[in-house]
């Protein structure tokens, strides 16, 4: 017979990224005892390895225009919740940055912040509060009773089982990337191809538990949040995510293996990035000139990332490039890649034409008023592939982050928020960080609204099974 120790408490909140942290928190500030649970050795998860952005859109109407197929209340959630949220993150007394950046993904607007410290103090509020917070813990099933309501959650940890009976449940484990079955399921065969560009925890914990209890699924399962990274790539640890993505793409032609165009590359890196997934063999070529190089392929594009010159960064990582004075040389050199030259000078010399013109079309795709050909020299052309960090479909919740069954009926007791929900992005990106301490401040909220009809925590047990 195998020991199961049980613990009681109001909240279970599965994942210690943004998410799970912001709800954590905010359940603490309803008078909840919460337990913070992450499956890996350190805090944090993706939140951890990211630049520090609290950015989304300025407004509603741009989060319509920028994602016009994303779910409108989720996006009015967190268009209206944001300055509220902004002022809670100031009021921790970590850094949040006083300079707003804008056009951030081409539309957006946030400030830089310490989001590392912001992790510290939201684990330090739940802790004061009476709650705990744990590493090695791996959710294994959500517990419910005959009529589905959520009585608890059972976990794993290197000493065995734990049953957390609780009223409430949050799901916040950062969304289903490392999960190549899943990815396979929801884009097709070329996800084998994708580059994890994120922790290697997030494995879609939060979605297969969110199932299990009855969950639906959401819109945008296909789409995804992630960079252009150069290919092939020598070694892609945490620490080479930033530098190796090439932000700049937006300023440069991007082409397929059969030297078209496929995309408006001005609609920004995080866009082309996706779309380049459903290419051939899911490779590109960015062709750029010196100026481009030299300004905003080395530019901060946020504050604390400094200045690096990312094409360089990735031909030392082992990236496929060439170099030439004029573009017919870099067509010849590309063309020893296995890219028809002919096919790819036409692109090239379309795409020459209709951006001197201030705009129109080349290969049956947009050329934006403001793209600028290479012109430059020397001229470069660097081969990328795309990579992800977390996935835009997930969990159907309402805008109070009440996870929804398949007919849009809430499953009692259940909440989820950050990458492991559905349909706020939908291709369009509408941010990282603040969406996900925003659909964790409300998951938070809902989840000690559920508990407080519930019974209170009682000692902690030991039952067998």
């Amino acid at each position: 017979m195998n020991t199961v120790r049980t613990e009681r408490f109001d909240v279970v909140v599965v994942g210690s990224g943004i998410a799970g942290s912001s709800a954590a928190v905010a359940a603490t500030r309803r008078g909840a005892r919460v337990a913070l649970l992450e499956k890996q050795d350190t805090f944090g998860g993706s939140t951890a390895l990211s630049a520090g952005m609290f950015w989304t859109a300025p407004d509603l109407d741009a989060y319509r225009r920028r994602i016009p197929l994303g779910d409108e209340a989720l996006g009015r959630a967190v268009v209206e919740d944001y300055a509220e949220c902004l002022q809670e993150l100031r009021a921790t007394g970590e850094r949040v940055g006083d300079t707003p950046k804008t056009d951030i993904m081409t539309f957006g607007i946030g400030y830089s912040t310490d989001i590392h410290a912001i992790l510290a103090w939201c684990r330090a509020q739940v802790e004061a509060g009476g709650g705990v917070c744990r590493t090695g813990t791996a959710a294994l099933r959500v517990l419910q009773d005959d009529d589905g309501a959520v009585t608890g959650l059972l976990a794993r940890t290197a000493q065995g089982r734990v049953r957390y009976e609780a009223p409430a449940v949050v799901l916040a484990s950062g969304g289903f990337q490392g999960a190549r079955d899943e990815l396979t399921r929801a884009m097709g065969p070329n996800a084998d191809r994708l580059l994890l560009r994120s922790n290697p925890g997030s494995v879609g914990d939060g979605l297969r538990l969110a199932r299990q209890a009855g969950a639906g699924g959401s819109t945008a399962m296909s789409t995804f949040y992630g960079h252009l990274i150069g290919a092939p790539v020598n070694s892609f640890e945490p620490e080479d995510f930033l530098p190796n993505s090439q932000y700049y793409s937006d300023h440069a032609v991007l082409v397929n293996l059969e030297g078209r165009r496929f995309v408006d590359e001005t609609l920004g890196d995080e866009i082309l990035n996706q779309d380049l997934l459903m290419q051939p063999q899911a490779r590109g070529v960015l062709v750029f000139d010196d100026h481009v190089r030299s300004t905003v392929g080395t530019d901060e594009p946020f504050p604390g990332l400094g200045v690096v010159d990312r094409y360089r960064v990735a031909v030392d990582n082992g990236a496929l490039h060439a170099q030439a004075d004029t573009l017919e040389d870099l067509v010849a050199q590309m063309a020893a890649w296995g890219i028809d030259p002919a096919v790819l000078g036409q692109t090239l010399r379309d795409y020459v034409s209709a951006a001197s013109a201030g705009g129109g079309f080349a290969g049956g795709h947009p050329v934006a008023a403001q793209a600028r050909a290479p012109q430059t020299g020397p001229l470069y052309a660097l081969m990328v592939q795309p990579s992800i960090t977390f996935t835009f479909g997930g969990v159907r919740i309402d805008d109070q982050a009440r996870v929804l069954d398949a007919d849009g009926r809430p499953v009692p007791g259940l909440h989820a928020a950050g990458a492991d929900i559905g349909g706020l992005s939908n291709h369009g990106y509408a941010g990282g960080l603040a969406p996900a301490y925003i659909t964790g401040r409300r998951a938070g909220r809902s989840a000690a609204r559920a508990a407080s009809a519930g019974p209170r925590p009682q000692a902690d047990v030991l039952t067998g099974t």
